[in-house]
């Protein structure tokens, strides 16, 4: 199940969370505490060498999902201690896709705590279709499931395929199930070993938008419990944040209630971290260095890292990318949990 560890080319933890900056052979790291671009070490058997010799993928954990160029190896790798955690083989290519559409997928573990191989779900979907795989450490192969009919019960236009793919794209983990955002309603993805989709109906008044904005919903899981950041858009520019709002899960504990989000204006000193189209990842503001209450975001504005101060309402960009020969926006790599 686990693999050698090699933690002679390993990353400094308290340079966590970083900007990774990559295209083709080539990456670049930036850390969000420093505000410094690190030092490239090539043939160390570092980040760079990793990256050049597999295809890859960031979690809300930190952990990296790890296809080897030229093999059907797969594996989990902790850049912070070198750790490696073994993973079924994808011999056919189809679960971490061939070169050139690996941008389609997206990885999710179920595990929010310490990593443990035993009982962690590895998770991946499809961005446009409504297929994933899924596989623990230690199994002999990949599952691969089509989720279209997984959204029921529920009302009738959480069947639609449209619908089902925008659900799997907002998949969050939280206490070992997968979570995502139905607008009215909550779906929970669970694996008991076989996946299984439930939908909980939410008193969603107080997250519609004004008829003059769209939104861009990311679920974020805090000290166990489910938040939602709300990104608002002018129509048609959906590169431009409006306003950000932070709302709360607060599930019924009977039957005559109703579950509802809940809309809070402090994060309780922690700090979100959100790449758009990816994860929502939540830190203790101590343990980093970084301001409190502040939600960090990437994905709307190019190579540009944004950070909204809850108790200001400001937003300032931090923008280490300007000077990059690179043109995607930058992946956040976490702290590993």
């Amino acid at each position: 199940m686990e693999e050698a560890d090699d933690a002679s080319a390993a990353l400094d933890p308290k340079l966590a969370p970083l900007l990774l900056f990559g295209h083709g052979d080539t990456t670049s790291l930036y850390s969000v505490p420093t505000r410094a671009l690190l030092p490239r070490r090539v043939g160390d058997g570092g980040v760079d060498d990793m990256m050049r010799g597999h295809r890859w993928w960031t979690t809300a954990q930190g952990w990296l999902l790890m296809a080897r160029r030229g093999s059907p190896c797969t594996f989990l790798w902790d850049p912070f201690t070198g750790r490696r955690v073994g993973l079924p083989p994808d011999h056919d290519g189809t679960v971490l896709a061939a070169e050139g559409s690996s941008h389609r997928r997206r990885c999710l573990l179920s595990c929010c705590g310490p990593m443990d191989p035993a009982s962690c779900v590895v998770l991946v979907i499809d961005r446009a279709d409504t297929v994933l795989w899924y596989c623990r450490p230690g199994d002999n192969h990949w599952v691969k499931k089509h989720q279209h009919q997984y959204l029921q019960p529920g009302p009738p236009h959480h069947e639609h395929r449209s619908i089902v793919i925008r659900a799997l794209r907002q998949l969050t983990a939280m206490d070992g199930e997968f979570y995502t955002d139905l607008i009215d309603h909550v779906g929970v993805l669970e694996f008991s070993p076989e996946p299984a989709f439930a939908v909980t109906a939410v008193d969603d008044d107080d997250r519609r938008p004004a008829v003059y904005m769209k939104r861009t919903s990311i679920f974020v899981e805090s000290n166990g419990e489910l938040h939602s950041i709300l990104f608002s858009h002018p129509i048609g520019c959906d590169r431009i944040v409006a306003s950000v709002g932070v709302y709360r899960l607060s599930m019924a504990t009977t039957q005559e209630q109703r579950s509802a989000w809940v809309k809070v204006d402090s994060l309780g000193g922690r700090v979100f971290f959100v790449q758009i189209g990816c994860f929502g990842a939540s830190l203790d503001a101590r343990t980093t260095g970084l301001r409190g209450n502040c939600i960090y975001y990437s994905g709307f504005n190019g190579k540009a890292l944004c950070v909204y101060d809850m108790e200001r309402g400001t937003t300032a960009v931090i923008n280490p990318g300007e000077h990059l020969p690179y043109h995607q926006s930058p992946q956040i790599l976490m702290p590993t949990r």
